[in-house]
Formats: C-alpha cells, sequence, structure tokens
C-alpha cells in the first residue's frame, strides 16, 4: 500500500512540475498575457479539468508553490510531540529542507517567477496568496504537534519565520550560481541558530 500511495505522490508531483513549467515556457516565450489556460494545458499534455485540479489560475500555475511534503514525513514530524519553540522551528526547516533536496526546485524556474510577479500585479499577488496559504499550511502542521491550535500564536510566528528563511534562501539561490537550494537554506539556518543563540 505505501509503494502504491508513493507512485501516486510522485506522479502528482510530476504533474504539477510539468504544468508550471510549461505555464513559464509559454510566457517567456509569447508574453504572459497573451498565454491561455487551454494553450498551458495542450502543451502540458493534459486536460483543461486536470490543470484546474492542480491550479486555480494561470497567474497560479506561473508561481507554483511547492506541495507540502509528503502526508508520512509530516505525521513524523508531529509525532516528535512538543518542544522548545526553537527546536520546532528548526525542525520544521529541516522537513523542509529535505523535500527540497528530494525536488529542487530549478534556478531559472525560480528566476522567471520572481520576474513575472514584478511585471504583473496578478501574478505578484498569486504569489502573496501562495505564500499566505502555504504558511497556514505549516502553522497546521505545527499546531499538530505542540497541541495548540493553528491560529494560535506560536504555530503561527513559527511558520512565518520559517516561511521568512525559506523564501530568503530561494531569493538568494536565484541570483547564485549554484544550481542546487539547499546549501542556501543551510546558511539561513545557521544564522539563524546564531540569532536564536543555538
Amino acid at each position: 500500500m505505501a509503494k502504491t500511495e508513493g507512485l501516486r505522490e510522485r506522479r502528482r508531483r510530476q504533474t504539477h512540475r510539468e504544468i508550471h513549467e510549461t505555464a513559464l515556457r509559454l510566457a517567456g516565450e509569447r508574453g504572459f498575457a497573451k498565454v491561455t489556460v487551454e494553450e498551458i494545458s495542450a502543451e502540458a499534455g493534459v486536460s483543461t479539468r486536470t490543470f484546474f485540479n492542480y491550479f486555480p489560475s494561470k497567474e497560479a500555475a506561473v508561481i507554483a508553490m511547492p506541495p507540502m511534503p509528503p502526508d508520512e514525513d509530516v505525521a513524523v514530524f508531529a509525532a516528535a510531540g512538543p518542544a522548545a519553540p526553537s527546536d520546532v522551528l528548526l525542525d520544521l526547516i529541516d522537513l523542509l529542507l529535505r523535500d527540497m533536496a528530494r525536488h529542487p526546485p530549478r534556478r531559472d524556474a525560480l528566476h522567471g517567477m520572481f520576474a513575472l510577479s514584478q511585471d504583473h500585479p496578478a501574478v505578484l499577488a498569486a504569489m502573496l496568496a501562495g505564500f499566505e496559504t502555504f504558511q497556514r499550511q505549516l502553522a497546521a502542521t505545527v499546531a499538530a504537534r505542540t497541541g495548540e491550535q493553528p491560529q494560535d500564536e506560536m504555530p503561527r510566528l513559527i511558520a512565518s519565520l520559517t516561511m521568512a528563511a525559506i523564501r530568503t534562501s530561494l531569493e538568494n539561490f536565484t541570483s547564485g550560481n549554484d544550481d542546487n537550494p539547499v546549501p542556501y537554506v543551510e546558511r539561513a539556518v545557521t544564522t539563524l541558530r546564531a540569532l536564536l543563540g543555538r
């Protein structure tokens, strides 16, 4: 059963990435305003219905926030139980870092995403909405571990700090020369540890 779920998860990630990369490529070739959902779907080899199963709009497809880590990894994180907030924060970043190492984003794709967000207000709005949604998912993940509610202060604060570390790392990654984003996140973790006195 676990093997079947693993294959389904891999296929879901692959389709997510294919639609995203197709949307970015077409936006670069034709201009974002001229690209339609139907064109993206056809180029990616999926139906428009499948497109909308993954993304609510072409703006969201261009942004393509990463999916949360697999449920089994999130369950292991939650099962560790309550701990000092700094430990939960570092464990949460480590959870995302391990998933990023398995499924690293492409530097050129991230660069294209950030560039489009600067040129198109609708893309920027989609990016900010994506960050907010992902941050809420992180807060819920923290709450599942600590026994608090996702809207409580500590889960929201830990999620916010995690998002800040990941976002800063990815922005630095897009302007660097390395094709691996992991070292950029690791440097952010080192900085966080210094700030936390760890």
